[in-house]
This record gives C-alpha cells, sequence and structure tokens, in this order.
C-alpha cells in the first residue's frame, strides 16, 4: 500500500495520544480566525448564503480528521462552534454545535473505512458531512430565523454543494501534501 494509506493516517477511530490532541485545539483556534473572516466574506458577498465559510467549514472538519482523528474532530469543531457561539457570530450558531461535532464525526466514520488515497473518498466523506452539517443548520434557520422551507432548501442546498466541492478539493490537496511533507512523520 501506500504511504498515504498506511504510514500517517491510522484506520482506527480514536487517537488520544498529545500529538493529536494539542493538534486539535491549535487546529480550533486557526478554525475560529478563518470561519471569523469567512462569515464576514460571506455577508458582504451574499448574506443568504454561507460559500466561503461552508467551504472553509468542510475543509476543516475533514483535515483535523483525517490528521489527528477523534476527539480531536471534535474538540476543533467545537471550540469553533462556542467561539462562533460567544463572539455572535450568527444567530444561527447554537446550531454550529450539533452541526460540528456530528459533521466530524460523519468524516470519521467514513475515513476509518476507506484509504482516503481516492478523490472519490474526499468526495463521499465530504458529501455525507456536509449534508449532515446543513441538515442542523437548516433546523436553525427554521426555528431561529422562521424562514420558509423553500428558502431554507435553496440556501443550505447551496452551501451544501460549495462545502462539498470546495470541502473535497482543499482537504484532498492540503491533506496529500501535508503527508508528502513529512510533518506528521
Amino acid at each position: 500500500m501506500t504511504k498515504l494509506g498506511t504510514d500517517v493516517q491510522s484506520k482506527e477511530f480514536i487517537r488520544v495520544d498529545t500529538r493529536a490532541l494539542v493538534g486539535a485545539v491549535l487546529l480550533g483556534v486557526v478554525f475560529v480566525l478563518v470561519q471569523q473572516i469567512a462569515h464576514r466574506i460571506d455577508a458582504v458577498i451574499n448574506p443568504a448564503s454561507v460559500i466561503v465559510g461552508g467551504v472553509t467549514w468542510a475543509t476543516f472538519t475533514g483535515l483535523v480528521v483525517l490528521l489527528f482523528r477523534q476527539p480531536a474532530g471534535i474538540i476543533t469543531a467545537e471550540v469553533q462552534a462556542f467561539v462562533a457561539l460567544a463572539s455572535g457570530l450568527s444567530p444561527l450558531a447554537p446550531f454550529f454545535i450539533p452541526a460540528n461535532g456530528l459533521g466530524s464525526l460523519a468524516y470519521s466514520l467514513i475515513s476509518c473505512k476507506l484509504s482516503m488515497d481516492k478523490w472519490s473518498h474526499h468526495l463521499l466523506a465530504q458529501t455525507v458531512t456536509n449534508i449532515v452539517g446543513n441538515i442542523c443548520v437548516g433546523i436553525g434557520l427554521y426555528v431561529i430565523l422562521k424562514l420558509p422551507i423553500p428558502v431554507i432548501l435553496v440556501a443550505s442546498g447551496m452551501t451544501t454543494v460549495a462545502g462539498i466541492i470546495g470541502g473535497t478539493i482543499f482537504t484532498k490537496i492540503i491533506y496529500d501534501n501535508v503527508v508528502k511533507s513529512g510533518v506528521l512523520d
């Protein structure tokens, strides 16, 4: 098997070594900063959809799971969600908590079953992750913003498709380059 499939990425669901846990917290802080900027860019471009934020969310969700597994994925995801809630990033921030946690778990379930050395593996993982996460946010659009269901379906659909496409491309490219660099060896 190739280096991508064996050396760096274990097939285990859980990884609790110090490197993974510290890496999760550090990536959580970076994730917070990136999402703060991404959501502001989205607010300027089109407040009804979260394209830049969706792509960055999908990318970080995939990367932290691939690099550090669980519980690192949930730690990173929830650091971002709780800071978004505390900072008032979005009225939907309470729904980021389940979206981020469940999205991370979804990516983990797919990635521990596949080698993740093919584009199709990343596409599948991002598809499941983005659908799960955007269902949570869609519920928030209905409960908090009281948007009509057709509007929710369009807005969530746009964010989901952008997250799947962008998340797949960025996660695969960044992950492959991190593995090639040997930084995690």
